[in-house]
């Protein structure tokens, strides 16, 4: 199968033009190569594809069986992941993972987080601030998390994104309002246990072990920075290192829970997955306070496929290599293809039945 693989990548030019998106969105070479290295090794051609203002001219002219896509989307709009799967569906190219849709909903966690309790799943309270000045509604009660409403990653986030009082707040709203221009999404802070779980499939839906996230230190919220490579090309072109925080944080699996935990756990995952109409792979973040509720956090469609990340480890704990994962979610985007069933290797179809 000829198979594009679409991703983003940190260049000079997409780091000058906005650094911190272009950290933020980045995949590391060590993932591209890890993602072409396992598809390669049962007979695909990889094409590289990278995420850029020369896209659309790209995908129009390649003639793929399908694209491995694990792109966070381009810089521009507030539906930026969505981007991608549009013009592949634009193109009538087969591809991996969520569609717009999918995309959309995941992207705009306000929305997400409507739709998930209007389906009975428990997320933590929130509310959308456009303006400084707005009342705090009275359901909600410090400690609050303030958060960008409509990106992935940790972009928006910091230390001081924890809030305990009505000035600390004021003062974080203020700080993504002037910056980002999109709202801030406050929400409750779930100060325990983290635990995230990849999803896979699509009828049936399934989900892999549960990863638990275990922080060290004062910081006890997720916070992203670049990868080794990305890192040392950022110096080399930018010539001084990017803003970000060093925290203290690794990952289990599977995680230490009783067996009724975990299948809970995993019950909510997959139920949230199929509320949000995902596809062929996806991973959730949530969090369970002291008296022992679920609640999640985030949606993470096209997640880091980094082998020693959490996707990976989950993985493992499954008995799956990292190979046989990256092979699985592709044998479950085409079996979404009729016409490309032929094109699956034996081992892929296996992986099917």
């Amino acid at each position: 199968m000829r198979i594009g693989l679409v991703h983003n990548r940190a260049t000079e030019e997409l780091l000058r033009e906005s650094p911190e998106l272009a950290l933020n969105l980045s995949d590391s070479v060590e993932t591209i190569e890890a993602v072409i290295d396992a598809l390669e090794a049962r007979g695909h051609t990889v094409i590289p594809v990278l995420v850029d203002r020369h896209l659309p001219v790209a995908l129009a002219q390649a003639r793929f069986d399908l694209v491995f896509n694990i792109s966070a989307g381009f810089f521009y709009g507030d539906t930026r992941q969505a981007t991608v799967p549009a013009m592949l569906e634009y193109l009538n190219i087969p591809y991996t993972g969520g569609g717009m849709l999918a995309e959309t909903l995941a992207h705009h966690k306000h929305i997400m987080k409507v739709l998930l309790l209007a389906h009975g799943l428990p997320t933590p309270p929130f509310q959308v601030f456009q303006h400084v000045e707005e009342p705090l509604g009275p359901d909600l009660r410090f400690p609050l998390i303030v958060k960008l409403p409509s990106e992935g990653g940790s972009l928006g986030l910091n230390p001081q994104s924890v809030v305990y009082d009505e000035a600390a707040l004021r003062g974080q709203v203020r700080a993504l309002l002037a910056k980002y221009h999109q709202g801030a999404l406050v929400e409750e802070f779930i100060d325990g246990r983290e635990f995230t779980v990849p999803v896979l499939g699509n009828d049936p839906a399934y989900a892999l072990p549960v990863v638990e996230r275990i922080y060290g230190g004062d910081i006890r919220i997720q916070l992203d920075g670049p990868e080794p490579s990305t890192l040392a090309f950022y110096r080399e072109i930018m010539g001084h290192d990017p803003d970000f925080t060093e925290f203290d944080c690794h990952s289990v699996a599977p995680a230490p829970l009783s067996a009724e935990q975990t299948d809970y756990i995993q019950q909510i995952a997959v139920a949230a997955y199929r509320v949000l109409e995902c596809r062929d792979w996806a991973r959730f973040d949530l969090r369970m306070d002291a008296a022992g509720e679920v609640y999640i956090l985030d949606a993470n469609l096209e997640p880091t496929l980094t082998p020693e990340y959490a996707l990976g480890k989950s993985a493992l704990a499954a008995g799956l290599t990292y190979e046989e994962l990256v092979h699985r979610i592709l044998a479950h985007a085409v079996e979404r293809y009729p016409h490309l069933h032929p094109l699956l290797t034996p081992q892929e179809s296996i992986a099917l039945s």
